[in-house]
């Protein structure tokens, strides 16, 4: 199905990121033991896997987008989360290509593990998709449906990536269906083998063609990947 990309400059949400959640719980902890013990010490081994993991932080957090102003660095969560008053110009626009969705996937396998984490939900969904209108769609079978939604309500950079890498990838599989349409029309010689062409993918232009039902899968620790009716999406450059 193909699905309307997450407007991200409507009204802002709580700025409060899950990764600076999940910060701000360590932090406390950390108090509260030295509070106890009188005093923590951090091993350098510790500081380094800190220093590590908040460099893989930033790194999936900042990518290089394919944008209508051309490539752009976009820090993710800036562009997910309007200031307060909105932006003075709009943001570039994101394009359906493979490197655009890949870079939301890699931002939302490396929040998920925090944010499930922060808001107590023991595991992923199986699957994520969204219905004609936009809306979250969840397995039936899932335990934490309620507590997903509301967690994910609070969280709409998370939110906001995960529905626009769903309405990225469904633009890109339409656009790929396409194009041995376009391939064979372009190197038609005539006008017959033109119209034998059109023939041929007239099923292209009908109005009540299904799109593909998008979907985005989750391994239990939150690695997120994309399927198209049911069948995973790999594109040579992702």
């Amino acid at each position: 199905m193909l699905v309307q990309a997450a407007n991200p400059w409507s009204a802002a949400i709580s700025p409060v990121s899950s990764a600076t959640r999940s910060q701000s719980l360590t932090a406390t902890a950390a108090t509260t033991t030295a509070n106890a013990a009188g005093t923590v010490s951090i091993s350098q081994a510790a500081r380094d896997r800190l220093a590590a993991e908040s460099n893989a932080s930033t790194s999936a957090r900042t990518a290089t987008f394919d944008t209508n102003q051309g490539s752009v660095d976009i820090d993710i969560e800036a562009y997910f989360q309007p200031p307060p008053g909105g932006f003075t110009e709009l943001p570039p626009l994101l394009l359906p290509s493979p490197a655009n969705i890949q870079a939301l996937g890699d931002y939302v396998s490396q929040e998920m593990p925090g944010f499930l984490a922060a808001n107590g939900i023991p595991e992923a969904p199986a699957s994520v998709s969204y219905d004609r209108h936009g809306l979250l769609q969840l397995p039936a079978d899932y335990p934490y449906v309620e507590q997903f939604k509301a967690a994910l309500a609070e969280e709409p950079a998370l939110a906001r990536s995960m529905q626009t890498a769903a309405a990225l990838t469904s633009h890109q599989v339409e656009m790929q269906k396409s194009l041995p349409f376009h391939e064979e029309y372009t190197a038609a010689a005539s006008s017959a083998e033109a119209a034998a062409v059109v023939a041929k993918y007239a099923w292209l232009f009908a109005d009540n063609r299904p799109a593909a039902q998008i979907a985005l899968q989750f391994s239990a620790d939150g690695r997120m990947s994309l399927s198209a009716d049911g069948k995973p999406v790999i594109w040579p450059s992702a």
